[in-house]
Formats: C-alpha cells, sequence, structure tokens
C-alpha cells in the first residue's frame, strides 16, 4: 500500500506530461511541478472551489487516469483540497526522483 499511491501520482505525471511538452515560446505548458499539479487538480475540481469531491473526481477525465478516488487521500472530511493535492504531487514527484 506504501508504494501504491506513489505509483499512482508517478503514472499520471507521465501520461499528462506529454501534454504539457512544447518549445518555452509557445503552448500552454509548465515547467513548474506546482503548477502542474494545480493544472491537473483544476481539471477535477468542477466549481473552482479549491476542493474536489468524489463525484467531481469520477466526472473528471483524471478517473480515467485514477481509478480511485481514495488513491488521492481524501481528508476526514471526505474531500481532497488543492494545497493537499498539490503537497501530495510534490512529495510524491520528490520521492521517485530520490530513489533513482
Amino acid at each position: 500500500m506504501k508504494y501504491i499511491i506513489p505509483t499512482i501520482f508517478a503514472s499520471v505525471l507521465f501520461v499528462l506530461s506529454p501534454a504539457y511538452a512544447g518549445s518555452c515560446g509557445s503552448g500552454n505548458h509548465v515547467h513548474n511541478l506546482q503548477e502542474m499539479a494545480s493544472k491537473y487538480f483544476s481539471q477535477m475540481d468542477a466549481n473552482g472551489d479549491e476542493i474536489v469531491t468524489k463525484e467531481e473526481f469520477e466526472a473528471s477525465p483524471m478517473a480515467k487516469m485514477v481509478k480511485s478516488f481514495d488513491a488521492l487521500e481524501p481528508n476526514e472530511s471526505g474531500v481532497v483540497t488543492k494545497s493537499a493535492f498539490i503537497q501530495t504531487m510534490v512529495k510524491m514527484h520528490l520521492e521517485k526522483k530520490n530513489e533513482a
């Protein structure tokens, strides 16, 4: 279980990274991990309140890549906040990078 969540986040980053590839002079891409995580979160946050519910997740394109809402580590209220999502994505990315 300890390695399932990092694997899921690494997979999401790997799958979605080509969408942000391109030259620095054009295109809608980012180089900053926090910005990239923010963009992924925005794909799930249908109403823009910086909170993702299970229903929002299931209706988002991310549900096709991350098979379980629980993998996003919802808080005790059963939601995922933007700040927690970004923090987790950055942490998982850095852990994976340090393992290499």
